[in-house]
């Protein structure tokens, strides 16, 4: 029988494997349409994602936008490795209260995927990324040396 310790940290290893799900589903298109807009390629007016934000009524929906991209890509990804694994899924999980304001407030039927998502990612925040992460690996690099 393994000890506790070893099934905990499979446990957080695939609850971090949720944010790969959101990073596939959301966050890559959301990314690729953010490089389009960053590289000049087309207008920050015309961005559809920012003014959906605008349209519901978030203030700065260009920042917003920008934050709730990153949060769904390079944040997810960094939580799918373990690294800054708190600071990204506290981060994410502000993403994800807006994204649930959005749904219930435009009334979509998937509300609850953004507020499973959510508290995936609290619990990833408050727990930490196990043992099988890149922040475990660096916080025993640093401890060797």
């Amino acid at each position: 029988m393994k000890p506790l310790g070893t099934k905990s940290d499979l446990g957080l290893l695939v609850l971090r494997g949720e944010a790969l799900l959101l990073l596939f589903v959301y966050g890559w298109k959301k990314f690729v349409a953010l490089l389009l807009v960053v590289s000049g390629r087309q207008a920050w007016r015309s961005w559809g994602f920012a003014a959906l934000i605008a349209k519901v009524g978030f203030p700065a929906s260009v920042p917003l936008a920008v934050f709730v991209c990153l949060c769904e890509s390079v944040g997810a990804l960094f939580i799918v490795l373990g690294l800054f694994t708190r600071v990204s899924a506290v981060l994410t999980a502000l993403s994800m209260a807006g994204a649930l304001y959005f749904s219930l407030r435009v009334g979509e039927a998937s509300w609850h995927l953004a507020a499973v998502y959510g508290l995936s990612f609290v619990a990833l925040a408050l727990s930490g990324p196990g043992k099988f992460s890149i922040d475990h690996a660096l916080k025993s690099w640093r401890k060797s040396s």
